[in-house]
This record gives structure tokens, C-alpha cells and sequence, in this order.
């Protein structure tokens, strides 16, 4: 049996919400509502920074650029559009899972609860960290579903809701703050934990 590796490490100011000092490897975290996916890379973008590798799987209209306003080390992101169809899919997340710590997965619709328990089942062996976001609310052209996200049996829910924008209020073209309500709870986290910040500030703090 493999040793326990440490938990993957994140920003100082989620430690609140990830008690065991960042997240635990093995897990499956859900990122839900309209900041699903800057939540997920909120999440991963301090693991990056101190060497893991970070796969983006089935993420549609993801660009280099937003993924460096948050954080990520882009030398160490890759970007993967598989086909929708759920054989390719499940193919394409197996493989990565053997190479990458942090893997950002939008589930397609036709994903089904068997394919994704043999994914999770390679997580847990791998020791790697799966952020399963349902983008299906923020992007209504997406071919992703809620109902494929919550194939995975999650150890974590992040509900991830904007509060308030800055930036763009007066006709200016660069957003400057983006608060977020962040609301961490599920099975490995009995007691729901909370915390509103700003996405822009969190991925650039220092990695605890």
C-alpha cells in the first residue's frame, strides 16, 4: 500500500475552509454554482505553484489567460478537449490521471455512474486530487449536465456563488474584484464551513 502523501496545499485564505491544511489527495471535490470553475481553480492554482501538474478536461471557452489571472502556473497546465461521447472521455481523464496531481473535469452528459466510480477508483490509487465542476449553469451552450456531475460521489461540495463584480461598473473593460461566497461542506466535511473573498486577491496569495 502506498505511503500517505501530504494534502495538496492552497492559499492562505482557504485554509478555513480545508481543514486538513489544504486537500487531501484521493478526494473528489463538486464545484458548483455560477463560480464553479474559478472556485476550481482557485483551489488548484497554489499546487501548481510549488510543482504539481494541473490537466483541464472537457472545459469549454477555458482560455491560458484566465487560468493565469487565477493563479495557475500555466508551465504546468494542459488543456484537453475529448470528445463528448462517455467511452473517449473516460478514456482521456484515466490516462491523465496517471501523470497529473489535479485534474479539472466538466463531465459530459452521457457519463454514467459506473464510468465515473472507475475514475474515482483511479484517483484514490493515484493519490491524485479530482475537481468535478457542473458548468452547465454558467454556460448554457455547454454540453455538460448537473446531472453527469453528480455521477461522482463527492467528499467535498463547493457551492461557489459571485456576490459583486468591480471593474465594470462604469463601462471599464478589466474586471478588478470578484467577490465570491465560497460554502464548503459534504461527507468528509461534516460542518459546513464559509468564507466570501475575492477570487482575484486569494490566487495570488502566498501557498501555506
Amino acid at each position: 500500500m502506498p505511503a500517505v502523501r501530504a494534502p495538496l496545499p492552497v492559499a492562505s485564505s482557504l485554509l478555513s475552509l480545508f481543514t486538513d491544511g489544504g486537500v487531501v489527495r484521493g478526494r473528489t471535490v463538486a464545484c458548483t454554482g455560477d463560480a464553479a470553475l474559478s472556485a476550481a481553480l482557485a483551489v488548484s492554482a497554489a499546487a501548481t505553484r510549488v510543482g504539481s501538474w494541473l490537466a483541464v478536461v472537457g472545459v469549454p471557452h477555458l482560455g491560458v489567460g484566465a487560468a493565469v489571472e487565477a493563479g495557475v502556473a500555466i508551465e504546468r497546465l494542459i488543456l484537453a478537449q475529448p470528445p463528448s461521447a462517455s467511452r473517449e472521455w473516460v478514456t482521456t481523464v484515466a490516462a491523465l490521471v496517471e501523470g497529473f496531481d489535479v485534474l479539472i473535469v466538466a463531465p459530459p452528459a452521457s457519463l454514467t455512474g459506473h464510468d465515473a466510480r472507475r475514475l474515482q477508483s483511479r484517483i484514490v490509487a493515484r493519490q491524485s486530487v479530482l475537481l468535478v465542476v457542473d458548468v452547465s449553469g454558467a454556460l448554457p451552450t455547454s454540453r455538460t449536465s448537473g446531472n453527469a456531475s453528480r455521477a461522482f460521489v463527492a467528499d467535498l461540495d463547493v457551492q461557489a456563488n459571485t456576490v459583486s463584480w468591480a471593474g465594470i461598473e462604469r463601462g471599464g473593460s478589466h474586471i478588478t474584484q470578484r467577490l465570491v461566497q465560497l460554502r464548503v461542506g459534504g461527507r468528509r466535511c461534516p460542518v459546513p464551513r464559509e468564507a466570501t473573498l475575492d477570487l482575484s486577491c486569494v490566487t495570488s496569495q502566498r501557498v501555506s
